[in-house]
């Protein structure tokens, strides 16, 4: 036993082996009598009784018992060995940890990407319940017998809502930069960093700024982590949208990086499919189901410009609207089916007004089923057209813009071209016999443009220069589907935001 300590007693349990141990505590396998299965049972040592890190182990059990994701490793329960020490008895995860994995040597691109998505949502599903782990590694990733992540140790993590927490320790390789010298507060895009930063390490085989033949001490790599730019990975099969999805989520300014862990994992999905892999299930508990622990802060939109008048928000679930298959978050808006026609459309900005009109042809009734069936087919390829020129980047031996998010600290204007801008927050005023809608978002140009369409005529989409649009309200609620682009077809968001009112 590598810690050179006797396994605890504990009732119901059988001793089976040493598995590991960590800076406070050591992980033992028992066997549980009832039912009959393996367990895996953390004990704080002796020496690491005091009375604050009992409260922190304490708290730890009741915030992975209360989190039950699948991509979270399971608490069965907790309490005090014979000898007194603090214990949690965990589910037992046979396989290695994405550490040990790595240390074969790097993975695959379609795993690492598999892995994202799964362990982007384990940590949405933290964040919706007001908690940040604070620790994302690859040696807190354990691995199931079906290959699928599972996220451990929040011994360190905080609610939102406390801030920074002095005393809780740092992994040096994967923390942000506001974690070591207080640059900014932590928040949900402190996650982003160092998920992105493990995802990095399961690419390469280390940590982005260790130097495999360097000085590696804390304090050496906590300079490299201030001051350095990301480094590339090195690997030819590494798409150049991965390099820059990676480079952004580390950026040094926490406003430069995906707002959210779901907004990373959409970032994935379009790699994905730029790759042609079946897009990895992006699992959220649905929202009857949760339960926050503490109220949720946003993190300040400092980036944020807001055009036009400012109306009080609607919550803005992911979209139907060429969202991909496996996302299975199937919130949406709605109070009731849009049963009315579709509003007729006002639109209050410059510009072209619509990108498709309605085939009047098309309305009109035919002499025969042949020519039914030919102006059905025409319909089809004329939408396949618009949505092939929406969702997809013109192909050519030359890469040109990326579809994806991409940092741009420049001179000028921090918000590139190929900035992943952030999810639309769509607010509705219905004033009179009109209804105005209006969207915000984190890293808004000038010169983007917006798609749009309205329920239940979703084949239309009308392209907008200004973040507003004017409908005619018949009493029903009313639905739109907005998607951000930027002006030169530089990133285009690959699935809508929905937004319904009243």
């Amino acid at each position: 036993m590598a810690s050179g300590q006797q396994a605890p007693t504990i009732p119901g349990l059988t001793y089976v082996g040493f598995l590991g141990e960590g800076g406070f505590a050591d992980v033992y396998l028992y066997q549980s009598s009832r039912p009959l299965r393996e367990v895996a049972v953390k004990v704080l040592r002796e020496k690491a009784l005091s009375d604050a890190l009992i409260k922190r182990f304490a708290e730890e059990a009741d915030t992975m018992a209360a989190l039950e994701h699948p991509y979270i490793v399971r608490v069965y329960r907790s309490g005090l060995t014979q000898d007194g020490r603090p214990y949690i008895e965990m589910a037992y995860y046979p396989e290695l940890t994405l550490a040990q994995e790595v240390a074969k040597g790097p993975l695959p691109v379609p795993e690492v990407l598999r892995i994202g998505v799964q362990l982007a949502s384990a940590v949405q599903a933290a964040h919706e319940v007001g908690l940040l782990h604070r620790d994302i590694k690859p040696a807190n990733v354990l691995i199931d017998q079906y290959s699928d992540p599972a996220l451990t140790d929040f011994g360190v993590a905080s609610h939102l809502h406390q801030g920074d927490d002095a005393d809780a320790s740092l992994s040096v390789p994967w923390a942000p930069p506001e974690a070591m010298f207080a640059t900014a507060s932590l928040d949900v895009r402190s996650d982003v960093y160092s998920l992105a930063a493990t995802l990095w390490h399961l690419l390469v085989g280390h940590a982005p700024f260790e130097l495999p033949d360097g000085d590696n001490k804390a304090n050496a790599m906590m300079v490299r982590v201030r001051d350095l730019p990301v480094p590339s990975t090195g690997r030819g099969d590494v798409p150049a949208s991965l390099e820059r999805l990676l480079k952004q989520a580390m950026s040094k300014e926490p406003r430069m990086r995906p707002a959210s862990a779901r907004d990373f994992a959409i970032a994935l999905h379009v790699i994905e499919e730029e790759l042609h892999l079946t897009p990895t299930p992006f699992k959220v508990a649905r929202q009857s189901s949760r339960r926050p622990l503490q109220p949720i802060p946003r993190p300040a939109q400092d980036a944020t410009r807001v055009r036009g008048p400012v109306v009080p928000a609607l919550p803005a679930p992911p979209s139907a609207l060429g969202a991909p298959p496996a996302m299975e978050d199937k919130t949406r808006l709605r109070a009731a089916p849009v049963v009315a026609p579709t509003p007729a459309v006002r639109h209050t900005g410059a510009g072209p007004q619509t990108e498709e009109e309605p085939d009047q042809a098309s309305m009109e009734p035919t002499g025969s089923r042949r020519t039914w069936v030919i102006g059905a087919i025409l319909v089809a390829v004329v939408i396949g057209c618009v949505l092939a020129w929406v969702f997809l980047a013109p192909t050519s031996t030359d890469p040109g813009p990326s579809n994806l998010p991409t940092p741009s600290v420049g001179d000028g204007d921090p918000v590139g071209m190929d900035t992943y801008p952030g999810r639309p927050r769509i607010a509705g005023e219905v004033v009179g016999d009109q209804i105005r809608f209006t969207w915000t978002y984190e890293y808004e140009r000038d010169d983007d443009v917006y798609l749009v369409t309205i329920e239940p005529d979703t084949t239309t989409t009308h392209r907008l220069e200004d973040p507003t649009i004017t409908l005619d309200y018949h009493g029903e609620p009313v639905c739109l589907n907005v998607r951000v682009a930027r002006g030169n077809g530089g990133y285009a968001q690959p699935d809508a935001t929905q937004g319904c009112a009243p």
